[in-house]
C-alpha cells in the first residue's frame, strides 16, 4: 500500500534548523543595508553630472546597482521560504 501524500502545507510548515533561523533573524538586517545602498547609488544616478564621469565608473556603478536589485529579490525570495 502506497504511504499517505504529505500535503503541501505540512511540508511547509517544518521547524527551522539553526542556521535558518540564524538566516531568517539577519535577514532584515541585510535587506535594510541593501536598501539604503541601492538609494544612495539611485540618487548618484539621478545627478546629471554622473553621466559626464568616465564609462568605467558610470558602467561600475550601474552593475552594483542591478546587482544589489538581484540581491534583494534574492533576499525577500529566501525570506518567505523560511516564513
Amino acid at each position: 500500500m502506497p504511504a499517505p501524500e504529505t500535503p503541501a502545507s505540512q511540508v511547509t510548515n517544518r521547524k527551522l534548523g539553526y542556521r535558518e533561523q540564524q538566516e531568517l533573524k539577519a535577514l532584515p538586517q541585510k535587506i535594510e543595508q541593501l536598501e539604503q545602498e541601492q538609494q544612495q547609488l539611485q540618487e548618484e544616478i539621478s545627478d546629471p553630472a554622473f553621466y559626464q564621469q568616465e564609462r568605467d565608473t558610470i558602467a561600475t556603478t550601474l552593475q552594483r546597482l542591478d546587482q544589489i536589485n538581484a540581491e534583494l529579490e534574492d533576499c525577500f525570495v529566501r525570506w518567505e521560504e523560511l516564513e
